[in-house]
């Protein structure tokens, strides 16, 4: 399945400038995948060191002084392997179990011998068993300046149209069409409704997809998710003391009904009856910033105001899930019926919110919110972002209703630049200067990043 990291590990070969890659994201997006397809087209000897399923490769390390002394550990542990200088390229995955490789990658960097790639699912997180083994010695640092650092997320809609088989030239030629703004098709809208649908669905989790494909059947992918969610809760219980692990469980499991409520927002006094918010805050705060850390999470803070420059308010976010397929199993059958049918009486606001957080992040953009409860500047904008240099309002609708009195009085409240709904409609700017979108457009949001002309476009 073609991804578009690929191209991002090409350029780094082509122009290293003397740095590691390092590929971060949660677990099971690919990233072992994507770099042993790209070992095997480039280079003669590749070198694969998984620190999960042979932790004593980390001793190579640990004694290590400069590369000549890691080769020669590694050489000792590896039977058979070639270290070619110049044409070998040396992959550490689930770099994250030991800090000493890490710290390596500068000397690497910088003897230019070996290409190396590292990838960890969890370098986003302190990992407390690692920091007590390692507690009273120093912790080696990552190598800052010696790293060029990608992220890799699960497959985004246009991959999973790929993966497919979706006409690429046609592909191209919406992507064309949505770029000038121009009217989509009946029979164009109505099929890629279909695959958004079924994007929304299976989600972009490799395994998932790959199932999907095979099979044309939800219930295999679903199974593939079911192992993916049962290695999640794995993960929090390895990385996290007994105490810590329940904590994060919790935290991670509740987030379906914070999404299900009528503001939507992350609220830690729901996690216990009884506990007031600032205490539920401090005992779970760290707990879900561990699940920020490790990828599940897509985090979306409200906004003191949507006028740029934006100021955050700390305690006031929501968390939607980092793939939408999850969050559809883990709400259930009902919902995954739910988003076949289109029927939006199951809570489907939630699911479309979710996913359109989902299209920004990969779209590398940071999703906000605004909501004022009273006053002239009451208003609940779903989304603000930054789209070059300018502020941005975004409302989501689920259903058929198409009123939005919030995204159409907020240009009269505030200094904002562009306003976009997205639900199942065509694209067309309405009379009062809102651009509306297709659901799945946002899945191309780059190619709306421009400057805004007005509503004749």
């Amino acid at each position: 399945m073609k991804r578009k990291i690929y191209d991002e590990l090409l350029k780094w070969k082509d122009d290293k400038q003397n740095t590691c890659l390092t590929i971060k994201g949660q677990r099971q997006v690919g990233k072992t995948y994507i770099v042993e397809h790209f070992a095997k087209e480039f280079y003669p000897n590749f070198v694969e060191i998984d620190l999960t399923r042979t932790p004593e490769m980390a001793e190579a390390f640990k004694r290590a002084v400069d590369v000549d002394s890691v080769i020669r550990e590694l050489s000792l542990r590896m039977d058979g392997v070639v270290f070619e200088p110049g044409s070998t390229l040396i992959f550490i995955d689930e770099i994250q179990e030991c800090p000493e490789a890490r710290a390596s990658l500068k000397w690497f960097a910088q003897d230019d011998r070996f290409d190396v790639i590292a990838s960890g699912s969890l370098l986003g997180v302190t990992n407390n068993s690692l920091r007590k083994k390692n507690e009273g010695d120093p912790t080696p640092l990552s190598p800052m300046g010696y790293e060029t650092i990608l992220t890799m997320r699960s497959m985004d809609f246009e991959e999973f149209l790929w993966a497919r088989g979706f006409n690429r030239k046609i592909l191209e030629e919406i992507k064309d069409r949505i770029k000038s703004r121009q009217r989509l098709d009946e029979s164009e809208l109505e099929v890629l409704n279909s695959h958004f649908r079924d994007y929304m669905i299976v989600g972009g989790m490799p395994a998932a997809v790959k199932a999907f494909v095979k099979t044309k059947q939800y219930s295999e992918s679903g199974k593939q998710l079911d192992k993916i969610l049962g290695d999640t809760i794995n993960d929090i219980n390895r990385y996290n003391n007994p105490i810590n692990s329940m904590k994060t469980q919790r935290c991670f499991e509740s987030i379906p009904e914070h999404l299900s409520s009528n503001n939507k927002k992350f609220q830690y006094s729901r996690l216990e009856k009884g506990t007031g918010s600032r205490a539920s805050a401090a005992k779970y705060s760290e707990n879900l910033l561990w699940i920020e850390g490790a990828g599940y999470g897509n985090f979306c803070y409200g906004l003191e105001s949507p006028e740029l420059p934006f100021k955050r308010i700390e305690d006031s976010f929501k968390v939607y899930l980092s793939d939408t397929g999850m969050l559809v199993r883990m709400m259930g059958k009902s919902a995954a019926i739910a988003v076949y049918e289109g029927d939006t009486k199951f809570n489907a606001g939630a699911l479309m919110e979710n996913v359109v957080a989902e299209c920004l992040a990969k779209s590398n953009l940071k999703p906000r919110f605004y909501r004022k409860n009273s006053g002239k500047n009451q208003m609940e904008i779903d989304f603000v972002t930054e789209l070059l240099g300018q502020s941005v309002c975004i409302e989501v609708k689920s259903g058929k209703d198409r009123e939005a009195p919030s995204i159409s009085k907020v240009s009269d409240v505030f200094k904002v630049d562009r306003r976009m709904m997205f639900a199942f409609d065509n694209i067309y700017v309405d009379e009062d200067g809102i651009e509306h979108y297709p659901l799945f457009v946002a899945a191309f949001f780059n190619l709306l990043q421009r400057d805004y002309i007005g509503p004749e476009f």
